[in-house]
């Protein structure tokens, strides 16, 4: 069903004179077909949607009712709300554990820890303003989508510091690699040209190519030192361990399962996306424990020349 732009204007007019009806109309959710076409992004989420609000009021007083971006939102919320705590604890734990910490080392785990509260904060948004306008939604999409890039720089950052502990050259090299794939990713996925559903398994591909480009690091270090050495010295296997998460949440993302398979059934709770959204966040904290184990290690078994 296609909304005439008079249609529109006139809802945004109804929403922006008298929030408090308009919060209580969002609670009467819609069907797929009842929603603008530009709107409409997966065809087997067949209910639970909420009108288009035009006004954040109101889009951000559906944090109060279950419809079906209630996952999305929460499942990125409070992780986010939780590695921003996590700043000032894990700068205590380090402080009090590690006499000779530096200041460098502490600048990496509050990068990472930055880095996953802006992704899963733009995130978190994005879901909760989607049903705004398409300008708005266009917008904090393209802001979601740098924010995974962000979090990408930010796994990549920490995990080369650890690899390369005592060799700045390899560790310069790597950050500028990561530097260079990061704002090639951010302009597919921003570019008009690719940002249609026909291009949702390219951008996940995008994504994923850039993930699993943090093995060039990882091989180079076990060249360097070997594979048993490196299992323990770089956090290598949570690595691995966060690259699985990441790769199978992208190929759900991009196939749309179980909701594919079965639609209608998956509407509020279980759909791809919010499979998606739970083991990014999954990869996220198997990043920060990875980081941690090499830290302990590096810092007590390894000195540099």
């Amino acid at each position: 069903m296609q909304w005439s732009p008079d249609e529109q204007a006139t809802l945004r007019r109804r929403s922006l004179g008298s929030p408090s009806k308009a919060a209580t109309a969002c609670k009467a959710l819609l069907a797929f077909e009842d929603l603008p076409s530009w709107h409409q992004d997966n065809e087997y989420i067949l209910h639970g949607y909420r009108p288009i609000s035009g006004s954040a009021r109101v889009s951000f007083g559906s944090l109060s009712y279950i419809h079906n971006e209630s996952v999305n939102i929460y499942s990125h919320l409070v992780p986010a709300v939780a590695f921003l705590l996590g700043e000032w604890y894990i700068q205590q734990y380090l402080t009090s554990r590690y006499s000779k910490i530096t200041a460098a080392d502490c600048f990496i785990f509050a990068f990472f820890l930055l880095t996953a509260t802006i992704c899963l904060g733009l995130s978190t948004t994005y879901h909760t303003l989607m049903n705004h306008s398409h300008e708005i939604e266009q917008l904090w999409l393209r802001l979601d989508l740098i924010g995974i890039v962000v979090l990408t720089i930010g796994d990549f950052v920490s995990g080369i510091y650890m690899v390369f502990w005592c060799e700045p050259v390899q560790r310069q090299i790597y950050w500028s690699m990561i530097g260079v794939l990061g704002l090639l990713t951010i302009f597919i996925m921003i570019s008009p040209r690719f940002r249609g559903p026909e291009y949702r398994i390219f951008r996940a591909l995008t994504f994923v190519a850039t993930g699993l480009s943090g093995f060039a690091p990882l091989i180079h270090g076990i060249k360097m030192f070997g594979i048993s050495q490196m299992m323990i010295q770089s956090g290598m296997p949570y690595y691995l361990l966060e690259g699985a998460f990441l790769l199978m949440g992208a190929l759900i993302y991009a196939t749309k399962f179980p909701e594919s398979r079965f639609p209608g059934r998956f509407d509020i709770y279980g759909s791809s996306h919010q499979l998606f959204h739970i083991l990014v966040v999954f990869a996220a904290v198997t990043q920060l424990v990875g980081i941690l184990n090499a830290f302990d290690y590096n810092h007590l078994h390894r000195t540099c020349s």
